[in-house]
């Protein structure tokens, strides 16, 4: 099976990149504990840490995001003076040139669902955050297709359509792939995340960075594999963004 690892590390980099064309632009990490050995079920090292080496990391500017039932709890997650334990546990499982499998060391518990965010000039308040709550009591969604949502956080209006696929100039659906298109403060926005359009979650709609318009966790699955995305309107402009961070899982 050893001979077969770097092969499929090379999988997963070409996958990642199939995804989305926009993850050049991301300006943001997102991390989560778990599997981490770049083998088939494992997470996907983010494109921003490629090339570096996994011992040399930042362990600065991280916070965690906690989603409970009616908020979302944001945490620092950063060591100054050294790499914190969490990504320790991450970083310890990606094999290297010395170390290539590190298939003995344990992988992480999944049980705790936090996720661990990195966006380099954003400001985020520790604290409990509000989150959007839908019709069924909570604030997970499974947004229908094509449906123009209408909603409102903290006082602020914004809507909400997903699309699979791209669509021909009749309007007819072709292809597949979620596009999220969000609307707030007289402006539209334009997400093409991938995967299966009709599989995709809103895990929960808060403001995460602090300037009053609502962001958006999502999580989507595909053939076998899945992506996880946080949308932050202080790093999106009006038209087409790329997510602000975007975490990927791979299957066989």
């Amino acid at each position: 099976m050893k001979n077969f690892r770097p092969f499929l590390l090379l999988l997963s980099v070409s996958l990642f990149a199939s995804v989305s064309h926009a993850a050049d632009m991301e300006v943001g990490t997102l991390l989560m504990s778990g599997e981490w050995r770049q083998d088939v079920g494992s997470y996907g090292v983010p494109k921003q840490f490629e090339k570096i080496l996994p011992a040399k990391w930042p362990g600065d500017q991280w916070v965690s995001l906690d989603l409970k039932e009616n908020s979302l709890e944001i945490r620092p997650a950063s060591s100054k003076e050294k790499m914190p334990d969490w990504l320790k546990k991450i970083t310890a499982q990606i094999p290297t040139k010395d170390h290539p499998s590190n298939f003995e060391l344990e992988t992480m518990d999944e049980s705790d669902g936090l996720q661990y965010l990195r966006v380099p000039g954003v400001q985020f308040k520790p604290g409990k955050h509000p989150i959007y709550v839908f019709k069924n009591g909570t604030g997970i969604l499974q947004p229908q297709l094509d449906y123009q949502y209408r909603l409102e956080l903290n006082g602020v209006q914004f809507g909400m359509r997903v699309q699979n696929g791209l669509k021909g100039k009749n309007g007819a659906a072709y292809g597949e792939g979620a596009t999220y298109f969000i609307e707030y403060d007289g402006k539209k926005f334009e997400y093409a995340l991938g995967y299966f359009g009709w599989d995709s979650r809103v895990g929960a709609i808060s403001d995460i960075d602090g300037d009053g318009f609502p962001d958006f966790i999502i999580a989507i699955n595909g053939s076998n594999s899945s992506g996880r995305f946080v949308l932050l309107s202080s790093t999106a402009k009006p038209g087409k963004n790329a997510p602000t961070a975007s975490l990927h899982n791979w299957g066989c």
